[in-house]
């Protein structure tokens, strides 16, 4: 057939059309939105995030303003005033009253110190250690409130001990009315109430927060181990300490890029600082550019649709082809097809013409080949031995071996009828489990017979899975394996125990013997090869294994689990089939 014009093809005539359709107006949208639209949306993004780690600062100053207040409500206590002017007077312990006094007004405060020239006083949590933070700053103010970095300090709960993070407030205790200058304030909090301000910053695993004071040094952190370090060597340090009372934000790259966020808490300086990567800040923008490529895709779909309904013109030959392929599926090959054009379409009802040419043929041909396969069957059935006549020449045999007083002879004729009888039983291929397992006790019969050596068979199978159906001569094959296996190891005695229950709605039956196992190279091929007659079978495990699959379906068939020189077990696993679900489903 010729070759196709390319501008003939139908696909490419509905190829252009949908670029032309689809492309043009996508891509005017995607460009506009990059250029205008997700610049406006970002920086309304970066403006939220501003405003939500300003929010946190507000929250902040209000924290620390309520405990400078407080400060100066311990400060300018009258009661302690008195003591500090006459402290020769009073005991350690009346200075701790008053402290305690003091903090158990509070949740928030751990520890209150009271550092004197001379003297001592605390109230609060245990310090085991106590860490000196009188610094020069400290000593040269004139009793403002001054907030010291954050410290590790340990201390005694009960019998343990604890390392907890404390940021302090100090300031000096200065009589107002005698500028007479007594010592020191400690108030220390624990960094976690900073933390609890700003938790709400950390909304996601890749959000960091942070507080820094005025030189850099980093108060609080979401990472705990970075408390006492600086952001002096950060990309963004600089600008945000050199805005001093601003709040902005600083985009840097460290591996990915990333944006700084901070604001400056009012009260003392400090800065809070939230980091965070620019794909997860612009996130729900990057979810809005998914959204307008999903609407993109539906508007694709819709065009396409349009497209189709468009082409029904073009389809009406394809219609006529199914309406001749559904002829061929009621066996109608006499059917053709009418070709009128040589675009893809005519190709096509050509080559379908072809095929139910070509099946035309081929049917002929198995017909043929089919009907010499009977005449070859009839001719095999011709030649095969009656069965009837075979069982009534074996039970005159009997007779006469039981006349003659030969036991052995008509116990082995017997139990060779018996399975003459289900191995000719053209039929029936589904028997129940008992008339197997008779059919392995009249085989053992003989074999013992055969033998001159023990074999001893016991069977554990409740009475009540004896009516259950399966494939026949399954079991048989298994055993003999057992048996030739067993023969060529020197002991007197073979064991062979058969197994069965049901487990998970599947009957499950186990032949396993004390024979010599089965080598390596043996079970490589035990399934798949069961040509070596002269030591396996001649049913062979392999078919017993592919007849089950066949009748029951591909999960059933046979495991083998072997250990060289102590034994074999064969597992069956078949279907639950009842005689009654066998006979209703025949019918």
């Amino acid at each position: 057939m010729d070759r196709i014009k390319v501008f003939n093809s139908l696909r490419v005539k509905l190829g252009i059309f949908a670029v032309v359709l689809i492309a043009i107006p996508v891509s005017v949208i995607y460009f506009t939105y990059n250029r205008t639209v997700k610049e406006i949306i970002k920086n309304k993004y970066t403006e939220t995030a501003i405003q939500s780690v300003f929010e946190a600062s507000e929250k902040l100053n209000f924290i620390l303003d309520d405990v400078q207040k407080f400060s100066t409500v311990i400060i300018s206590n009258s009661e302690l005033l008195n003591m500090l002017d006459n402290k020769d007077d009073y005991r350690a312990d009346e200075f701790g009253r008053v402290l305690r006094n003091f903090i158990t007004s509070r949740d928030d405060i751990e520890v209150i110190d009271l550092v004197l020239k001379d003297a001592y006083y605390t109230a609060g949590a245990k310090k085991i250690n106590r860490i000196d933070r009188i610094n020069q700053r400290l000593e040269d103010s004139s009793g403002q409130p001054l907030w010291l970095p954050t410290k590790v300090e340990q201390i005694e709960v009960l019998s343990g001990k604890f390392n907890k993070n404390y940021f302090t407030l100090a300031r000096k205790i200065i009589n107002f009315n005698t500028l007479k200058d007594y010592g020191y304030l400690l108030i220390d909090l624990e960094e976690v109430l900073l933390e609890q301000a700003y938790s709400r910053l950390l909304d996601n695993g890749k959000a960091e927060v942070l507080i820094c004071d005025d030189k850099g040094n980093i108060i609080s952190h979401s990472k705990k181990e970075k408390i006492g370090s600086s952001i002096n060597e950060e990309p963004y340090g600089k600008a945000v300490l050199d805005d001093i009372t601003g709040h902005n934000y600083v985009q840097y790259k460290i591996n990915i890029d990333k944006v700084a966020i901070y604001s400056t808490i009012r009260n003392n300086g400090w800065k809070i600082i939230k980091t965070v990567p620019t794909n997860y800040l612009y996130e729900e923008l990057n979810n809005i550019q998914k959204y307008l490529i999903i609407g993109g895709i539906i508007y694709g779909i819709v065009i396409i649709i349009y497209i189709l309904l468009f082409s029904i013109r073009y389809t009406e030959p394809m219609m006529k082809m199914m309406s001749v392929i559904k002829k061929v599926e009621q066996g109608d090959l006499t059917v053709r097809t009418e070709v009128k054009s040589n675009d893809e379409v005519g190709q096509l009802g050509s080559s379908l013409n072809n095929m139910i040419g070509e099946m035309q043929v081929l049917i002929d041909k198995l017909i043929k080949e089919e009907q010499e396969k009977k005449k070859v069957e009839l001719e095999a059935l011709h030649a095969q031995i009656n069965p009837h006549f075979l069982y009534n020449t074996l039970n005159t045999i009997k007779w006469m071996a039981k006349i003659q007083g030969n036991n052995s002879v008509s116990k082995a004729i017997t139990a060779l009828v018996k399975l003459l009888r289900i191995s000719t039983n053209l039929d029936r291929e589904m028997i129940t489990l008992q008339e197997e397992i008779d059919y392995v006790k009249n085989y053992i019969v003989i074999q013992k017979l055969r033998f001159n050596r023990a074999i001893n068979i016991s069977y554990n199978i409740d009475d009540k899975y004896m009516k259950l159906t399966v494939p026949k001569l399954i079991l048989q094959p298994i055993v003999e394996n057992s048996i030739i296996h067993g023969m060529e190891a020197e002991e007197d005695n073979l064991n062979i125990v058969i197994d069965g229950f049901v487990k998970e709605e599947k009957l499950i039956i186990e032949i396993s013997d004390d024979g010599p196992g089965i080598e390596d190279e043996i079970m490589k091929v035990i399934l798949k090869d069961s040509s070596d007659r002269n030591k396996f079978s001649k049913v062979g495990l392999n078919n017993v294994n592919q007849r089950i699959k066949l009748y029951c379906g591909g999960e059933f068939g046979l495991k083998i689990e072997t250990e060289y020189g102590k034994g074999t077990k064969v597992i069956v696993v078949l279907p639950v089939i009842s005689l009654h679900m066998l006979t209703r489903n025949r019918y």
